[in-house]
């Protein structure tokens, strides 16, 4: 049995290299507030430079100003939903190459195709204990598939 279920790589996109001082910037996006702020702190504990938004409509001005290296996108919003904004943010040129991850709690098999079809890179299934989305996230980083 794998150590981390429940995080799947779809693409081969990866980060830059990083400096040793600098931090990772990651978008959170979750219309849940408590689950906004818990996944927030947890990658603000883990090393990550994090904001989130609750909701989809405002991330395109917020990446105007601060752009994410990393994407973490629910996708049951309303209005919005995660699919519509990863499309969005792959429309965007500051943010067409930044790695998304759909961080839901759909089964995987059930959003994949829409999931790629949107841009997403990777999936991470809500409800696992955060050391899940962390390998995942930490995976993608750093090599390629």
């Amino acid at each position: 049995m794998a150590l981390f279920p429940r995080g799947v790589r779809w693409t081969p996109r990866t980060l830059p290299p990083q400096r040793a001082t600098q931090r990772r910037r990651l978008l959170v996006v979750d219309d849940h507030l408590p689950s906004a702020e818990a996944i927030s702190a947890a990658l603000s504990i883990a090393g990550y430079n994090v904001q989130f938004i609750q909701g989809g409509h405002a991330v395109i001005s917020v990446v105007r100003a601060w752009i994410p290296e990393i994407a973490v996108l629910d996708i049951n919003m309303p209005e919005i939903d995660g699919f519509a904004v990863a499309r969005e943010l792959r429309k965007h040129e500051p943010t067409h190459a930044i790695l998304i991850v759909a961080f839901t709690a759909q089964d995987e098999s059930t959003i994949r195709a829409d999931g790629i079809a949107a841009g997403f890179d990777a999936y991470c299934q809500k409800g696992c204990a955060p050391e899940s989305l962390l390998h995942l996230l930490e995976e993608i980083a750093l090599r390629p598939v």
